[in-house]
């Protein structure tokens, strides 16, 4: 049954808590279990599949949540059933792609990314198609607004996760161990979905419609996949940089203290994820004055928790990581202040994603990420530290991104 946007959100909100006190459990096990060197591979692998599967599976999921919400809106059940079997399609084209390109590189990915861990390679493969897939169909949910079927896949991921590593760190602390854990995390949450999904097929018609046009779908879904890795997981590329800038040890201790302010992210995943169907909703229905109010309230929320973020981190954030991960992980207070305005930035960058996508906005949205990306690149080459590098260069590209995101949303109030 469909669920409306304070349900969606307290549903959300009970997934994404307990599936970030799982995540969160999982590298504080396999921090302490591996230690600073073989978690900064398993960071990187973690931050690799998700940039990757992300950056080529969000744009379709966006895609299929947008149309679908809109279509079901308007009870046109045959332009849903064309949207889905065109984003079937497309992830199936996109697995192709990357398997290609994967079998082209695999010895370069191999050595660079995987410290010469060929188990490592291959269940890196394997997780990134999983997630296509899983991505595509928990779009396809959100899309019906059947987000506790959608709540549900994420806590499934999430705890074969965590106990999957907790059984195999039972035999053996191994760093292939703990990404074989990884691999079955998405495996498992897509074949629930598949199990419970049955169930929304007569909600489809059997025959298509001509609505939305496949280039139509394909001009969102392409810009957004970009849109989508330039924001909420950009700084999922911290530790394969750091790792490519200085080791794999710095890169776990970058991974382990930005995990502090991962409990404010996932909390506001849950208003990311239930708010978007129903802002499209609002659009395709032309309330103007629902849409104001939901996005005025959404500003709110994520100031408020970006004020708290800086605030942990100039007082208790160092104590914290000490105390959860030890002293080996033990990082300046500064570093934690900039990791604190980042997140703070790329998090209201995310919640005006979700505005402009379903404005279909995506010309502004792309062309302030494009900047933000310019700044992102420029920046990594100031003469500091690695860390302060890429730390500095994810606040300039947040902030630049935020403030192009409501320039042109200003622009188009105003010639309205």
């Amino acid at each position: 049954m469909p669920e409306n946007i304070k349900k969606g959100t307290f549903l959300n909100f009970i997934a994404y808590t307990l599936s970030g006190l799982f995540f969160f459990a999982f590298k504080i096990i396999a921090a302490r279990g591996l230690g600073p060197e073989k978690f900064g591979i398993i960071s990187v692998m973690l931050a690799t599949v998700w940039v990757i599967s992300r950056l080529l599976a969000t744009g379709i999921k966006d895609g299929a949540t947008r149309f679908i919400a809109h279509h079901e809106a308007t009870n046109d059940t045959e332009g849903m059933a064309k949207v889905f079997l065109d984003c079937v399609k497309f992830t199936a084209v996109v697995s192709f792609l990357f398997l290609l390109v994967y079998l082209t590189l695999f010895t370069f990915l191999t050595r660079r990314l995987f410290s010469e861990y060929l188990s490592l390679s291959l269940l890196f493969a394997g997780s990134c198609f999983f997630y296509f897939f899983l991505f595509f169909l928990r779009g396809v949910l959100q899309g019906l607004r059947e987000l506790k079927d959608s709540a549900i896949s994420i806590i499934v991921e999430f705890s074969v996760m965590l106990t999957a590593l907790i059984s195999f760190f039972l035999i053996a602390k191994d760093v292939r161990l703990a990404a074989l854990a990884i691999f079955l995390a998405p495996l498992c949450s897509l074949a629930f979905i598949l199990l419970t999904s049955i169930k929304h097929r007569k909600r489809f018609s059997r025959s298509l419609s001509q609505s939305p046009h496949t280039k139509k779908l394909l001009a969102f879904i392409i810009p957004t996949s970009f849109i989508n890795f330039s924001s909420g997981f950009m700084t999922q590329l911290g530790p394969p940089l750091i790792s490519f800038l200085a080791s794999f040890s710095l890169a776990g201790v970058f991974t382990a203290s930005l995990d502090i302010f991962k409990a404010a992210r996932t909390a506001l995943n849950a208003l990311f994820i239930s708010i978007f169907p129903h802002l499209s909703r609002q659009e395709a229905l032309k309330n103007k004055q629902k849409l104001e109010l939901m996005i005025r309230n959404g500003l709110l929320l994520v100031g408020l928790v970006f004020l708290m973020l800086v605030a942990v981190a100039a007082t208790v954030g160092q104590t914290v990581v000490q105390f959860v991960y030890g002293k080996e992980f033990a990082i300046g207070r500064i570093h934690l202040i900039m990791m604190a305005c980042f997140t703070g930035f790329f998090l209201l960058s995310e919640l005006f994603n979700r505005i402009l996508l379903a404005k279909s906005m995506i010309r502004q949205l792309s062309i302030s990420w494009i900047i933000a990306f310019l700044v992102l690149v420029a920046l990594l080459f100031i003469p500091l530290s690695p860390l302060f590098r890429v730390e500095i260069a994810f606040l300039g590209t947040g902030f630049i991104a935020f403030i192009g995101m409501v320039i042109s949303l200003l622009l188009k109030k105003d010639a309205q």
